[in-house]
């Protein structure tokens, strides 16, 4: 249970009844969340962890929130609102994968999630390319991260 945030950030659902999938929580339809999308909105739900399917259901979609709300809630409201994969649940079970766009796991993919992009600077990219010994990459690489360093420090 550490890891669901985490799992959540890499996991997508395509909506078909909405049983499975968090309104607020999970990524769907315009692969964001939701609760960080819109953050006026979603202080004025009044259930924060209710599934699509319940919010589907309770008829008016005005009823999710506790009124009034503020002008930037109500212009999020109408996003939300007329967003076409919560107007359009079916009765087939909601299917999970990717971000990536797979249903496949991979964990270099994961990876590259979880760790972010590095900007790296051009001059190590060339080091890495060069045809010289490994060894020497090693040591100029060092040198390098020293001098980053010192200019970090100054």
């Amino acid at each position: 249970m550490k890891q669901l945030d985490k799992f959540k950030g890499i996991a997508k659902t395509d909506l078909n009844d909405g049983k499975t999938c968090l309104l607020w929580q999970d990524i769907w339809g315009q692969d964001c969340i939701p609760q960080l999308a819109y953050p006026e909105l979603f202080s004025f739900a009044k259930n924060k962890a209710i599934s699509v399917a319940e919010a589907k259901s309770l008829g008016n979609f005005h009823d999710l929130f506790h009124l009034p709300l503020s002008e930037e809630a109500y212009n999020h409201y109408l996003i939300l609102q007329e967003s076409p994969d919560v107007l359009q649940l079916s009765d087939d079970k909601d299917t999970w994968g990717f971000i990536w766009g797979s249903n496949f796991f991979s964990s270099s993919k994961v990876y590259k999630q979880l760790s972010g992009h590095c900007a790296v600077h051009a001059t190590f990219k060339w080091l890495w390319r060069s045809s010289c010994q490994n060894k020497h990459r090693v040591f100029f690489w060092l040198i390098l991260q020293e001098q980053c360093l010192e200019e970090k420090t100054s």
